[in-house]
Protein backbone atom coordinates (compact mmCIF):
# COMPACT_ATOMS: atom_id res chain seq x y z
CA UNK A 1 0.00 0.00 0.00
CA UNK A 2 1.35 3.64 -1.05
CA UNK A 3 2.31 5.81 1.88
CA UNK A 4 -0.04 8.37 0.96
CA UNK A 5 -3.34 5.65 0.48
CA UNK A 6 -2.28 4.58 4.26
CA UNK A 7 -2.69 8.18 5.92
CA UNK A 8 -5.78 8.53 4.02
CA UNK A 9 -7.15 4.99 5.00
CA UNK A 10 -5.96 5.69 8.77
CA UNK A 11 -7.86 8.75 9.22
CA UNK A 12 -10.83 7.26 7.81
CA UNK A 13 -10.02 5.09 10.94
CA UNK A 14 -9.98 1.83 8.34
CA UNK A 15 -9.14 -1.30 10.58
CA UNK A 16 -7.52 -2.91 7.19
CA UNK A 17 -4.89 0.28 7.75
CA UNK A 18 -3.78 -0.48 10.98
CA UNK A 19 -2.86 -3.74 9.48
CA UNK A 20 -0.63 -2.58 6.86
CA UNK A 21 0.84 -0.14 9.01
CA UNK A 22 1.57 -2.77 11.31
CA UNK A 23 3.10 -4.84 8.26
CA UNK A 24 4.77 -2.31 6.63
CA UNK A 25 6.37 -0.99 9.47
CA UNK A 26 6.48 -3.38 12.23
CA UNK A 27 9.53 -3.85 12.28
CA UNK A 28 11.04 -0.33 12.24
CA UNK A 29 8.74 0.07 15.22
CA UNK A 30 10.35 -2.93 17.01
CA UNK A 31 13.74 -1.04 15.78
CA UNK A 32 12.90 2.34 17.52
CA UNK A 33 12.01 0.65 20.61
CA UNK A 34 14.69 -1.54 21.41
CA UNK A 35 17.04 1.03 20.63
CA UNK A 36 15.22 2.83 23.21
CA UNK A 37 15.89 0.07 26.07
CA UNK A 38 19.11 -1.20 26.54
CA UNK A 39 18.56 -4.04 28.72
CA UNK A 40 16.90 -7.40 28.12
CA UNK A 41 14.38 -6.52 31.08
CA UNK A 42 13.22 -3.31 29.60
CA UNK A 43 12.60 -5.22 26.43
CA UNK A 44 10.57 -7.72 27.65
CA UNK A 45 7.58 -5.06 27.40
CA UNK A 46 7.77 -4.63 23.71
CA UNK A 47 4.87 -5.91 22.49
CA UNK A 48 3.49 -3.76 25.39
CA UNK A 49 5.31 -0.73 24.10
CA UNK A 50 4.45 -1.09 20.47
CA UNK A 51 0.64 -2.12 21.35
CA UNK A 52 0.65 1.60 22.94
CA UNK A 53 2.42 3.12 20.31
CA UNK A 54 -0.07 2.03 17.38
CA UNK A 55 -2.93 2.94 19.24
CA UNK A 56 -1.02 6.12 19.60
CA UNK A 57 -0.70 6.61 15.85
CA UNK A 58 -3.97 5.44 15.61
CA UNK A 59 -5.70 8.04 17.64
CA UNK A 60 -3.33 11.04 16.42
CA UNK A 61 -3.03 10.58 12.75
CA UNK A 62 -4.85 13.52 11.83
CA UNK A 63 -2.17 15.50 13.38
CA UNK A 64 -0.11 13.94 11.10
CA UNK A 65 1.73 17.19 8.43
CA UNK A 66 2.63 15.62 5.39
CA UNK A 67 4.29 18.87 4.66
CA UNK A 68 6.50 18.77 7.82
CA UNK A 69 8.15 15.31 7.14
CA UNK A 70 7.47 11.49 5.85
CA UNK A 71 5.32 9.04 7.60
CA UNK A 72 7.94 6.91 8.61
CA UNK A 73 9.64 9.72 10.75
CA UNK A 74 6.45 10.76 12.23
CA UNK A 75 6.05 7.31 13.35
CA UNK A 76 9.68 7.30 14.93
CA UNK A 77 9.13 10.11 16.73
CA UNK A 78 5.89 8.45 18.32
CA UNK A 79 7.50 5.08 19.24
CA UNK A 80 10.40 6.81 20.60
CA UNK A 81 8.59 9.13 23.08
CA UNK A 82 6.72 5.73 24.09
CA UNK A 83 9.27 4.01 24.70
CA UNK A 84 11.08 6.61 26.64
CA UNK A 85 7.69 7.20 28.42
CA UNK A 86 7.25 3.74 29.75
CA UNK A 87 11.26 3.64 30.43
CA UNK A 88 10.35 6.16 33.24
CA UNK A 89 7.24 4.67 34.92
CA UNK A 90 9.04 1.24 35.12
CA UNK A 91 11.98 3.56 36.65
CA UNK A 92 9.75 5.08 39.12
CA UNK A 93 7.90 1.26 39.68
CA UNK A 94 11.03 0.42 40.89
CA UNK A 95 11.79 3.71 42.96
CA UNK A 96 8.69 2.87 44.73
CA UNK A 97 9.19 -0.77 45.63
CA UNK A 98 9.41 -1.42 49.73
CA UNK A 99 12.09 -4.22 49.64
CA UNK A 100 12.46 -4.34 53.25
CA UNK A 101 10.60 -7.90 53.47
CA UNK A 102 12.63 -9.77 50.54
CA UNK A 103 14.94 -11.98 51.56
CA UNK A 104 17.49 -13.40 48.77
CA UNK A 105 18.39 -16.76 48.93
CA UNK A 106 21.85 -17.75 49.12
CA UNK A 107 23.79 -21.04 48.71
CA UNK A 108 24.59 -22.26 51.90
CA UNK A 109 28.18 -21.59 53.59
CA UNK A 110 29.73 -24.74 53.61
CA UNK A 111 28.95 -25.18 49.52
CA UNK A 112 30.32 -22.67 48.10
CA UNK A 113 29.89 -21.44 44.17
CA UNK A 114 32.77 -21.99 42.28
CA UNK A 115 32.03 -20.04 39.14
CA UNK A 116 35.50 -18.81 38.64
CA UNK A 117 36.36 -22.41 38.06
CA UNK A 118 33.02 -23.10 36.08
CA UNK A 119 34.17 -20.09 33.40
CA UNK A 120 37.57 -21.33 33.32
CA UNK A 121 36.64 -24.40 30.94
CA UNK A 122 35.38 -21.40 28.19
CA UNK A 123 38.14 -19.62 25.83
CA UNK A 124 39.66 -16.28 26.48
CA UNK A 125 37.05 -15.54 23.62
CA UNK A 126 34.18 -17.52 24.41
CA UNK A 127 34.52 -15.80 28.03
CA UNK A 128 34.66 -12.19 27.03
CA UNK A 129 31.15 -13.24 24.79
CA UNK A 130 29.89 -14.65 27.31
CA UNK A 131 30.10 -12.22 29.61
CA UNK A 132 29.39 -9.17 27.22
CA UNK A 133 26.02 -11.35 26.79
CA UNK A 134 24.93 -12.07 30.19
CA UNK A 135 26.80 -9.69 31.98
CA UNK A 136 26.63 -6.38 30.29
CA UNK A 137 23.16 -7.54 28.81
CA UNK A 138 24.56 -6.70 25.01
CA UNK A 139 22.65 -8.04 21.89
CA UNK A 140 24.62 -10.43 19.80
CA UNK A 141 24.97 -7.84 17.38
CA UNK A 142 26.59 -5.18 19.94
CA UNK A 143 29.05 -7.87 20.64
CA UNK A 144 29.62 -8.56 17.14
CA UNK A 145 30.12 -4.93 16.26
CA UNK A 146 32.78 -4.66 19.53
CA UNK A 147 34.96 -7.54 18.96
CA UNK A 148 35.17 -6.88 15.01
CA UNK A 149 32.94 -10.26 14.21
CA UNK A 150 30.16 -11.38 12.69
CA UNK A 151 26.83 -11.85 14.13
CA UNK A 152 26.41 -15.11 13.36
CA UNK A 153 29.81 -16.27 14.86
CA UNK A 154 28.84 -14.72 18.30
CA UNK A 155 25.58 -16.53 18.06
CA UNK A 156 27.81 -19.91 17.31
CA UNK A 157 30.45 -18.64 20.02
CA UNK A 158 27.49 -18.71 22.93
CA UNK A 159 26.26 -21.88 21.60
CA UNK A 160 29.66 -23.59 22.32
CA UNK A 161 29.93 -21.48 25.76
CA UNK A 162 26.77 -22.88 27.03
CA UNK A 163 27.63 -26.57 25.96
CA UNK A 164 31.03 -26.46 27.29
CA UNK A 165 29.07 -24.90 30.77
CA UNK A 166 26.33 -27.28 31.17
CA UNK A 167 29.18 -30.48 30.63
CA UNK A 168 31.36 -29.19 33.44
CA UNK A 169 28.46 -28.23 35.37
CA UNK A 170 26.82 -31.62 34.96
CA UNK A 171 30.58 -33.59 35.60
CA UNK A 172 31.32 -31.12 38.83
CA UNK A 173 27.66 -31.33 39.96
CA UNK A 174 26.98 -27.68 39.80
Amino acid sequence: MLEEELITKLRSQDEGALTALITQYGDYVLQVIWHQLPSSYERSYTSDIANRCYYQIWSKIGSFDETRGNLKTWLGAIVKHQAIDYQRGLSATFSQLDLTGVVIATPPPDEPLELGQLLNVLSEKERAIFQLYFDKDLTPEEIAHRLHMRRGAVYKQLSRARKKLKQEADKNDF
